[in-house]
This record gives C-alpha cells, sequence and structure tokens, in this order.
C-alpha cells in the first residue's frame, strides 16, 4: 500500500490542525487561501499549527482545469509547492481560460512535470471526502471540527477574521 502525502506545513505535534480541500481552480479557493496563508503563517513559524491542504480534482468543467494544475506539483518540497500555488492562484483567470494553458504554464513556464503519485493522491482524497460527506471546496477543518464561512459570500477580510478567532478559541 502506498502512503499518501498530503501537502503539509508546520509541527505535526502541533496542538492545531488545520486541513482544507481545496481545488486550485476554484476562485472561492482563492480567497480563503490568500486570508489563510496571512493568518496561518505566524502560528506555523511558531509550531502550534500543522496546516495539511488536501486538493480535491472536482470534474466541474472549471475545477478541472485545477485537477491538471495539482498533477504538476511535488510535494515533497512543500515551501516550493506553496509557492507554486499562490502564484497559481494569482494568476488563475489566466490559466483556467482552457486545457491547453493550464498544461503550458505548468510545463513551459515553470518547468514542472506530472508527478507518478498524483493519481492514488487524487483517489485517496477521493475516498476521504465520500467518507466525510464533504462536497464542496473549500471545506476546511480545526481540529477536525468543520470551520464555519461562506465561501461565496465572505471576502478575505472576513475569513481572515474568522480563522483568526478560531484558532484563538
Amino acid at each position: 500500500m502506498t502512503t499518501i502525502q498530503h501537502l503539509t506545513v508546520g509541527n505535526k505535534e502541533a496542538n492545531i490542525t488545520v486541513e482544507v480541500f481545496i481545488n486550485f481552480a476554484c476562485p472561492y479557493c482563492s480567497h480563503y487561501f490568500a486570508a489563510a496563508d496571512e493568518v496561518l503563517k505566524p502560528y506555523i513559524n511558531d509550531g502550534s499549527v500543522q496546516y495539511i491542504i488536501k486538493h480535491f480534482d472536482k470534474t466541474k468543467q472549471r475545477l478541472l482545469k485545477g485537477t491538471v494544475a495539482n498533477i504538476y506539483l511535488d510535494y515533497n518540497d512543500p515551501e516550493e509547492t506553496f509557492e507554486i500555488i499562490r502564484h497559481l492562484y494569482g494568476t488563475q483567470e489566466e490559466w483556467t481560460l482552457n486545457f491547453e494553458t493550464i498544461e503550458r504554464k505548468m510545463e513551459q513556464e515553470l518547468a514542472l512535470s506530472p508527478q507518478k503519485n498524483a493519481d492514488d493522491r487524487s483517489l485517496a482524497i477521493h475516498q476521504e471526502t465520500f467518507e466525510r460527506g464533504i462536497t464542496g471546496v473549500p471545506s476546511v477543518f480545526i481540529n477536525g471540527e468543520k470551520f464555519e464561512f461562506n465561501p461565496t459570500e465572505d471576502d478575505k477580510a472576513t475569513i481572515k477574521e474568522k480563522l483568526e478567532k478560531a484558532l484563538q478559541s
């Protein structure tokens, strides 16, 4: 059995685990990610938070492009991969136009190649989402409890505020 590696940063012994199911082509996930990136950084740096990102390969036309992007990411280098994700979210409107654009971006602009373990990871995450009843992205959990926010209405500032409050309780 292959061990599935998720994109993880922070102390694995941390008191707080933040786990998110996202898709790199999802505009709502982009808002969450930007807010969480700012809020979680000090907690990750001081060792009090472990942050786990699980890319949910959804079958909606637009979100399939996020699945293509995810195939190229090397989870063995989380810091570099986080930089790539920041770039992907920052340029999301450009590369979600069509499949050729995302493949060109990943292979030519970012000089990445498909990762062999991407399929196994995708299948494991699909199984986990099924078992946990997760149907949409972003879905966020703090210490196993669903973090409640409205991805279609909450802006980055609101998400930051709610996330900071949840981490302090």
